[in-house]
């Protein structure tokens, strides 16, 4: 959802096919790439291709600084800016965040042994209330299997309510013209600070994948591009330098043909130093195709009904996924003798079924209703 120019909130499905994109690669790193597993090589060859899914979280990233961006610059000067905002962020982001959150520490409590050993001293381990305020980045979580499973996708969460705190003072404040030279500031200081711990730290620095000053180009990169895509004058050269626009578009495509094959993974050097900020362009030339050119082939696939129907719900899909995986393979394996590929193809293809269903209830009984309740709030 998206605010027009006049104010009334105006919905692009283009974006919901980007948001299933985005969740459909996240979930698919998650069940279906283990580089790891003893496949023959037809399908380790197959799994090579959900490598690079982890870059689902960029174009979340990309595609919230454009949204909550354009919504903010839309209304900078309601009376009722603050208040409304931070309200619907409440509406859309805790009644299912929270919920997930003491389900998994009363299931602690509740259950067997079997979880409580899994997840010993969750309970009490002062970083896990932490989970409540969105900090969960801020630190090293040592999960162990259940809470893995349940809370290890969150730290984008917490990336992204930070970004909410900052996002409505700085489209207040600041003039178009000081907002679009900080977030200029911002796209270029992130991948300095990547390049500047790597060379002090002489290894891998896992911590800068989940710290938001450290991924806040993609966020920023979104955020610019609302402000310029506000101006008349910005929409009109895109579309009538549409070649340009694809023209990078190829370019930065074969750069993460590159990274998919020898960066894939998030702490590798190149990718942790200037790859991040590589993906985070790719996606938001991306978003640019979909919006500037809405007749040609990437417009016309991003409005695929099923891909939009994934974006609707990606929010409580991402949030349940991983842990609705662990609980089907523990259901189709822990009898087994051996784990079998049929029992584990099962399993996920389950773990599919039930995740899409269960988010779409979500959706349809919870979410929406609510979303609907936070929109009485007007700006």
């Amino acid at each position: 959802m998206t605010q027009a120019s006049n104010g009334k909130p105006s919905r692009i499905p283009e974006l919901d096919g980007l948001r299933g994109f985005a969740i459909l690669q996240v979930v698919s790193i998650h069940y279906f790439y283990n580089p790891s597993a003893n496949l023959p090589v037809g399908l380790h060859f197959l799994q090579s291709f959900f490598a690079l899914g982890w870059t689902g979280v960029d174009l979340f990233f990309v595609l919230s600084g454009f949204l909550i961006g354009g919504i903010l610059l839309d209304v900078r000067a309601s009376p009722n800016y603050f208040k409304t905002f931070y309200i619907r962020r409440i509406f859309r982001i805790v009644p299912l965040y929270y919920p997930w959150l003491f389900c998994l520490i009363g299931l602690l409590f509740l259950s067997g042994s079997a979880f409580q050993k899994q997840s010993a001293h969750l309970g009490t381990d002062w970083r896990t209330w932490g989970h409540f305020l969105f900090l969960q980045n801020l630190w090293t979580n040592h999960y162990s299997t259940l809470a893995d499973w349940w809370l290890g996708v969150t730290w984008s969460l917490a990336i992204e309510e930070q970004f909410y705190l900052a996002a409505p003072f700085l489209a207040r404040f600041l003039s178009r013209r000081h907002l679009t030279i900080f977030l200029s500031f911002v796209i270029l200081a992130a991948p300095c600070c990547r390049i500047l711990v790597r060379i002090l730290m002489h290894r891998p620095v896992h911590a800068m994948y989940r710290l938001t000053p450290f991924r806040a180009d993609a966020l920023a990169l979104g955020m610019l591009a609302a402000c310029c895509w506000h101006v008349p004058e910005f929409r009109l050269w895109l579309v009538r330098n549409k070649n340009i626009l694809y023209a990078m578009f190829g370019l930065f495509l074969a750069g993460m043909f590159a990274l998919g094959i020898w960066f894939q993974s998030p702490d590798s050097s190149l990718t942790q130093t200037v790859g991040y900020s590589w993906i985070a362009s790719f996606y938001l030339l991306l978003l640019l195709i979909v919006l500037t050119d809405t007749a040609g082939p990437i417009a016309r696939i991003a409005r695929i009904g099923w891909l939009g129907e994934w974006g609707r719900i990606s929010y409580c899909v991402y949030l349940i996924h991983a842990a609705v995986k662990y609980f089907c393979t523990e259901l189709m394996t822990q009898s087994a003798t051996q784990i079998t590929r049929w029992r584990s193809g099962v399993a996920v293809l389950l773990s599919v079924g039930i995740t899409f269903g269960l988010a779409k209830l979500s959706w349809t009984f919870f979410e929406a209703p609510l979303l609907k309740e936070g929109h009485r709030y007007k700006y």
